[in-house]
Parts: C-alpha cells; sequence; structure tokens
C-alpha cells in the first residue's frame, strides 16, 4: 500500500485532452500549477496519451516546482503509439523513454496500463521489482478493470490498482475493489463521472471539442451508453465516499471545474466514508 500522506485525495489526469489538440501546452500547464496550489500531489499520465506529449507536459509543468509537490503516476505496457508489448525488455524501455520525457530520475508509481493476466510474467515482475531496488520507481501497480486486477491482487506483489470507481459498478466489480484494500493495495478511482450528464450547447473551448469527437467516436464504434443524468459532483463524491476509495483522478480542462472538485473533495473529508 501507499502512504496516505503521499496521496492526495484527489489526483488530476494529464491525459486525453491535455495529450494532443484539446488544451493548449500553456493551458495545461496552468491547470496542473492549479492543481498543486490546491493541494493536488497526484498526477496521472502515461506514454499511451498522445505518443507521450501527456508526459512531456507534465514534466514541463513540474520543472519549476519542488519535486516533492507531485506524486507521478505513469504507465507501462501500452507504449507511445498505441503499440502493446509487456515484455520485460519493453517495459523496461518504456519506463525510461517515460522519465526522459518526465524529467525525472524516478516515478512514484508505475502501473501496468491493461494487462492480460497471463502478461504479468515471473520475468516481469522480476524486471519491476529491479526497477524499484534501483530507485527508478516506488510503487508498483496495475490500472485495469477485469481480471486483470484479479490476478494483481492474487500476487501480492503490488501496491495499487487503478480501476473506475462510479455508482455504476456492478457487485462483483465493487468486491474486487473491497478485496484489493483489504488486501493491502491503495484504489486509485477514475471514470468517476461515467455517466454524469455533460453541459448542453456548442462546444466553447478547444476541450469541449476534444469531448465533442470522443462522443462521435463512441457512436460511430456504436459503444453501449453509459446511464446518463448524474451531477457530476455526486458522482465524485460517491466514489470518494466508500470505504475502499484512496484517490480519485480527475479530467477536466477548466480551472472552474478543478476548482470545485478541489473544494468539494475538503468539504467531504468532514464526513464519515461509508462501504
Amino acid at each position: 500500500m501507499i502512504e496516505a500522506a503521499a496521496l492526495s485525495r484527489l489526483g488530476l489526469g494529464v491525459t486525453g485532452p491535455h495529450a494532443g489538440l484539446g488544451a493548449s501546452r500553456a493551458a495545461t500547464t496552468r491547470l496542473i500549477h492549479q492543481a498543486i496550489d490546491l493541494g493536488v500531489t497526484l498526477f496521472d499520465t502515461g506514454p499511451a496519451y498522445g505518443r507521450g506529449e501527456g508526459e512531456y507536459r507534465l514534466g514541463a509543468a513540474l520543472g519549476s516546482r519542488r519535486r516533492d509537490a507531485a506524486f507521478i503516476a505513469t504507465k507501462a505496457g501500452i507504449h507511445a503509439g498505441g503499440h502493446r508489448d509487456f515484455s520485460a525488455g519493453a517495459v523496461e524501455m518504456s519506463l525510461r523513454d517515460s522519465l526522459k520525457r518526465l524529467r525525472r530520475d524516478h516515478v512514484d508509481l508505475l502501473l501496468l496500463h491493461g494487462p492480460a493476466p497471463e502478461e504479468m510474467t515471473d520475468k516481469l515482475i522480476r524486471r519491476l521489482e529491479a526497477f524499484k531496488a534501483r530507485g527508478m520507481i516506488r510503487h508498483i501497480g496495475v490500472c485495469g478493470r477485469g481480471a486483470e486486477l484479479d490476478r494483481a491482487i492474487e500476487l501480492g506483489v503490488f501496491n495499487a490498482l487503478m480501476a473506475p470507481v462510479n455508482d455504476q459498478l456492478d457487485e462483483a466489480a465493487r468486491q474486487r475493489l473491497v478485496r484489493a484494500r483489504a488486501s493491502g493495495l491503495s484504489v486509485i478511482g477514475i471514470e468517476v463521472m461515467a455517466g454524469a450528464a455533460r453541459p448542453s450547447g456548442p462546444p466553447r473551448s478547444r476541450g469541449d471539442l476534444w469531448y465533442l469527437a470522443r462522443q462521435i467516436k463512441r457512436r460511430l464504434r456504436r459503444d453501449p451508453p453509459a446511464a446518463a443524468g448524474t451531477a457530476p459532483a455526486e458522482g465524485l463524491a460517491w466514489a470518494l465516499s466508500q470505504s475502499w476509495t484512496d484517490s480519485v483522478v480527475c479530467l477536466t480542462t477548466r480551472p472552474a471545474h478543478l476548482s470545485a472538485n478541489a473544494a468539494l473533495v475538503d468539504a467531504l473529508e468532514q464526513r464519515p466514508a461509508t462501504s
């Protein structure tokens, strides 16, 4: 498990629009600085986002801040350009490239990015442990949503899971996260606002255009729509109210939304958690 003091309850995803045309580099930098000023320390990114652009932006934005101002989580296994390779050698090359883009000599958390259970081989685990021994990473984890998380819990070598945490989870997914927390793994929630109602009307920013393009892409793929209508604040509050949730990572391009999320988290800290 990751020590609680290292993780802010609210994290910022430097992914999606922050790894491409959805936000300018300057806008991403301003949002990262705002997040730090609001008490956010957890930042999530990865090489698969914009061919490493998300990592590049995060590294550049943090250059003027204290090293301990940020807990950096990045990923490996799905590499820049979308190439999938969980071999020990490929994961090491990916990590070294990520460190260059992040301008760091280590990352706080390296997450395997959606591996199949059989891809978490003994050789890969030994290599991850070697990274820790060399000081290249401090913690290891798995990002996913199904059987790969079950396997990660069984192996007993990981420090954290990153997985969807929202009120649309079925009972099996909820019990998996309960089991992970009971096994000593930190749980970092993503997709906490899945199904949240988005503002109506025409796009008002590059970020809005990015979300619109993603929505159109999902429709073209005929992905099943999420049950919409939940207010974003309600989704965030639900995720953080669960006793097995250590932190949540939210994605936004709007400073006002970031401020509102941070204020809500501060308010929720005064309430008891539920199971």
